[in-house]
């Protein structure tokens, strides 16, 4: 009976401090704030155990940080938008709900998932949001950049400086999702392996002039190619290379003239478009010309790089450094790149690696 009574006092004083705690700091009971990548301030539950996520970099840092089983719903086409690895890492993807796009959702689908949030892009349309926060459920706009009102909600934005935009954006993103998740522990660590692999970068290429630094082309179908304000130029950038597509804005299709023109020392082509991409350059007459065909230096990014518009932790921690080593091997023997590749996915997504590269 005493033991009872205990606990009824216990849970009307626990009931007692909560109001009280809320009350005083202005926010409903079981609600907490906050801020994202908009500058939004978002009230969300306390715990958050019900996502929607229509941000594929987003869906990938919510597996990193080992919160998929808060997934309800993802974006269509997701194995586009990711690399065919995900489903490995987290088979349920496989069967969870598409209610949506990068900029559209199926309001009816959406709440058949009975969200506690939604996670979008944050060139996600204002009226469609504003539309999610009407039917009552909280919306989280992620960027992984950092930049001033005007930019934030640009998918090609203009960064003044899109290495220090990405990176301090990427750590706040990180930490948004950590915060939304409860993994701050868990986002701290992700945010210190990223930090603690690019400097390998820096200390090593440090001492070569501009003037001596490798040029390099991103080829994606189509000739299209990644410009100024894309995360692209920035790895390229960071592994100590140069983007001769740099005075283009974002991701734009150019000719082969200008290709030409450029004549890059590497090649650079996604995993994901390899199959189609490197035999049009390696077997073309029409870039045989150009140096890097040439002196065979047409490189497929591994899985793992994701050398994308956006960065993922891993683009940042492994795909920098992957870069690096192609571009100035000489710099790089005593990297071991299989070795920190299965170091972050055994950390980080719980498996081993088991890409083709």
């Amino acid at each position: 009976m005493k033991n009872r009574i205990l606990r009824l006092f216990l849970a009307v004083a626990l009931t007692l401090i909560t109001t009280a705690s809320a009350f005083a700091t202005g926010l409903p009971a079981g609600k907490r704030v906050v801020v994202d990548q908009l500058g939004r301030k978002v009230l969300i539950p306390q715990k958050v155990e019900r996502v929607v996520c229509l941000m594929h970099h987003a869906l990938d840092i919510t597996l990193e940080l080992q919160a998929g089983d808060r997934l309800v719903g993802i974006m269509k086409n997701w194995e586009g938008l990711l690399f065919p690895g995900i489903a490995d890492i987290y088979p349920p993807i496989r069967k969870l709900p598409q209610v949506g796009t990068l900029t559209e959702v199926n309001m009816e689908e959406l709440l058949k998932t009975n969200p506690d949030l939604v996670i979008v892009t944050h060139y996600f349309p204002q009226d469609t949001l504003k539309k999610i926060e009407a039917a009552g459920i909280p919306v989280v706009a992620v960027s992984l950049y950092q930049a001033g009102v005007e930019e934030a909600s640009k998918l090609n934005p203009k960064l003044k400086n899109p290495d220090r935009a990405y990176t301090i954006g990427m750590r706040i993103g990180v930490g948004l999702l950590g915060e939304i998740y409860g993994r701050e522990r868990e986002a701290k660590r992700l945010n210190e392996f990223v930090a603690e692999k690019r400097a390998i970068i820096g200390d090593k290429l440090s001492a070569i002039p501009e003037n001596q630094k490798i040029t390099c082309y991103m080829a994606n179908p189509d000739l299209y190619t990644y410009g100024s304000g894309k995360y692209v130029g920035v790895i390229m950038d960071r592994a100590g290379g140069i983007n001769v597509a740099r005075e283009i804005s974002g991701f734009k299709a150019v000719n082969m003239e200008q290709i030409l023109e450029w004549d890059p020392q590497v090649i650079f082509v996604q995993d994901r478009y390899a199959q189609k991409v490197v035999p049009e350059i390696t077997e073309g007459a029409a870039w045989a010309p150009i140096r890097a065909v040439k002196e065979h230096r047409v490189y497929v990014t591994p899985e793992y790089v994701k050398p994308w518009g956006h960065p993922c932790p891993e683009s940042m921690a492994l795909g920098e450094l992957w870069m690096a080593k192609k571009l100035y091997p000489e710099h790089f023997k005593d990297v071991d790149i299989d070795k920190t590749v299965q170091e972050f996915y055994k950390t980080f997504y719980g498996i081993p690696y088991q890409g083709k590269h």
